[in-house]
């Protein structure tokens, strides 16, 4: 008996367990979610330091100065990012300073040099000043102890260079999940090999591992297998010993070679379900052994994009702490049409713009050009009939 798809994602997210966490380099936190909290280890900034290239100064010294009544400092040093000046800047003197220098003791603001003469020696200044003028004081930014980067937070370029930023060289994130790619089908052949009558090129494989990738998974091996037990059994097994996600395609139907079901239960797996009342990937299983998840996809191509991006999706945003994996929905309006019914419930591919949606003429499950360029898919509930061109539809944003 099929099953419902939110069935079977129940079914599925129970035996799903919590990601494992990691310490890992910076460099290799792109694009991972944290999994603590991270607090900063220093003030940012480190020191009080200059906005500006300029002149660090008393601001009494500049009261009531203008271009017409100019005032004249004696310049007692200079200062630039990276130094340290031991220097006291007392009324009547000035520190030339330059943009992220330290602000040198005594000195409570900066007039930039635009508004002096730039003199060496003396600098006559022609603009009064407020305390604090020009200066990013110490700790501005966060002070030490305080929450750095929130757990949760999916780390990019701008949370790297905070983290760099304050001295830390490692973070606390959610492993990658660790997957594997099984593909079977005796008429399968990869390109560069002659394609002889009966064969076709690999695609699966190309498409799972690809899309696996894009999700932050990481794809420990993959391996294209024709239809014999022994041989499939043997690379389920082998993936199962590297990866904690198994993915495969084909052999999930009921045709004399399907045999993912026969070699899975040969491994000692239970199946947690076998069919699902939705086109495409009405034949798709998951399994599980050991904590190792096995999802089983229909050998055509859409027909395994389908029930991919419904489960590998919710799987990985659990197990990697990531909720912007998980499928987006939103209603649109159909710019072009689809002409069947629709008996039992329907995803199209779709190329969605704004709030408008353009449904491809090829929809086959066995199709995958038309899925080029596609961002959602367009659910059509069971018992529909054709969409029409500004119908209002429901889209899963890829």
């Amino acid at each position: 008996m099929r099953i419902s798809l939110e069935q079977a994602l129940d079914i599925l997210m129970d035996h799903v367990t919590q990601g494992r966490t990691e310490r890992k380099p910076l460099e290799q936190c792109l694009g991972l979610v944290l999994s603590q909290d991270v607090f900063a280890l220093l003030d940012m900034p480190p020191f009080s330091r200059s906005a500006q290239d300029g002149y660090a100064l008393c601001s009494k010294d500049s009261v009531g100065v203008d271009a017409e009544n100019p005032v004249k400092l004696k310049v007692t040093g200079k200062i630039y990012a990276g130094d340290y000046l031991d220097i006291q800047v007392r009324s009547g003197e000035a520190v030339r300073i330059m943009t992220g220098a330290m602000i040198p003791a005594g000195a409570d603001c900066v007039l930039r040099q635009e508004d002096t003469d730039e003199g060496e020696n003396v600098v006559q200044i022609y603009k009064e000043v407020e305390p604090g003028g020009s200066i990013c004081f110490k700790g501005e930014e966060y002070k030490k102890g305080h929450i750095l980067l929130h757990a949760g937070t999916k780390i990019d370029a701008a949370a790297l260079a905070v983290a760099s930023g304050n001295g830390i060289m490692e973070l606390p994130v959610y492993e990658r999940v660790r997957a594997a790619v099984v593909s079977s089908g005796s008429e399968v052949v990869e390109p560069g090999t002659p394609l002889t009558p009966g064969k076709i090129y690999n695609t699966n494989t190309v498409y799972m591992k690809a899309r696996l990738h894009q999700l932050g998974a990481q794809v420990m091996m993959s391996q294209t297998v024709g239809d014999d037990l022994e041989v499939m059994t043997g690379a389920l097994k082998e993936a199962a010993n590297q990866a904690e996600l198994v993915i495969t395609t084909g052999g999930v139907s009921v045709g004399q070679k399907d045999l993912t079901e026969e070699a899975l239960l040969s491994i000692g797996a239970k199946i947690l379900f076998h069919g699902i009342a939705m086109k495409p990937g009405m034949p798709t299983l998951a399994a599980e052994k050991d904590g190792v998840l096995f999802i089983g996809l229909s050998g055509n191509p859409f027909s395994a994009a389908i029930p991919f991006e419904m489960f590998v999706r919710e799987i990985l945003s659990l197990k990697m702490g990531d909720p912007e994996l998980k499928l987006r929905r939103e209603t649109l309006t159909a710019v072009t049409g689809f002409s069947k019914n629709s008996r039992r419930r329907r995803f199209l591919r779709g190329k969605a713009v704004g709030k408008e949606v353009w449904l491809p003429d090829q929809q086959a499950n066995g199709q995958m050009r038309s899925m080029v360029g596609c961002n959602c898919l367009i659910e059509i509930p069971a018992g529909s009939g054709p969409v029409q061109a500004g119908d209002k539809v429901e889209v899963l944003w890829l």
